[in-house]
């Protein structure tokens, strides 16, 4: 990571955090919070969940699976390997809302509105970060095959990581330990979580951390104003992406 790619990651955050600012003064993003009858309940099972694909990360990492992984011919292995744990892991939290019978919603889906908002606030942070970090002319100039193929895998990444994270875990744990612990909570959770990754693969695993550490805080922060998974999961591809762009 060179000093130029910082001070732009460095300013995209500052982005960020000043739109959210902005957002929680005006408060014209209203949406009804998800409630749990049993919030104690819900919060042990999704810490239980965590702690199964986080035991499924640390394999995964810690032996030769990934690389035998190539799921989408033509992108780095890093991303192959990023998209084979976030599908599997996403499929575990799918099966715990079918055989729960709990809805889309308490995942962050659903409510046409909680869309409608997320998405708006999406859209802010996505031009906003093409902006900071300097790459409008990149995208006017055309992007590549592989880069547009980078984009699709990035989305379904972040989308399916959100689901879990932002969605799944955050919502439960608001409920169980209030809206500023839960936030915090299940990002340290997403922390740990890539932690078998920058080990691995990761060129400067401090920088890497503290750049995720950061990352991760301001996705639950979205989360708690957008009210959607759309709003983080959106978001962060994007902002991954952009570090694909040449």
């Amino acid at each position: 990571m060179n000093t130029a790619y910082l001070i732009s990651k460095l300013a995209e955050f500052l982005g960020v955090i000043a739109v959210l600012l902005i957002v929680r003064l005006s408060r014209r993003l209203k949406y009804r919070p998800v409630a749990f009858k049993y919030p104690s309940r819900e919060g042990i099972i999704s810490l239980s969940l965590y702690g199964l694909i986080l035991f499924l990360a640390a394999y995964y990492y810690g032996s030769d699976l990934y690389l035998n992984i190539d799921v989408f011919p033509g992108i780095s292995p890093d991303l192959n390997q990023q998209l084979a744990l976030a599908v599997v892991c996403l499929l575990l939290f799918a099966l715990a809302l079918f055989i729960r019978r709990q809805p889309l919603l308490s995942a962050g889906w659903g409510r046409r509105q909680n869309f409608n908002n997320g998405l708006r606030l999406a859209l802010v942070l996505v031009f906003l970060t093409i902006f900071l970090r300097g790459k409008i002319f990149t995208l006017i100039n055309g992007i590549s095959a592989e880069e547009g193929y980078s984009f699709i895998v990035l989305l379904v990444i972040s989308l399916a990581e959100e689901s879990i994270f932002r969605g799944y875990i955050q919502l439960r744990l608001n409920s169980w330990a209030g809206s500023k612990h839960g936030w915090w909570l299940a990002a340290l959770l997403f922390v740990i979580w890539q932690i078998p990754r920058l080990l691995l693969l990761a060129s400067n695993i401090w920088i890497s951390l503290g750049v995720i550490v950061v990352q991760s805080l301001l996705l639950g922060w979205i989360m708690k104003q957008g009210g959607h998974v759309i709003a983080p999961g959106l978001y962060r591809a994007v902002s991954d992406w952009l570090d694909v762009l040449k």
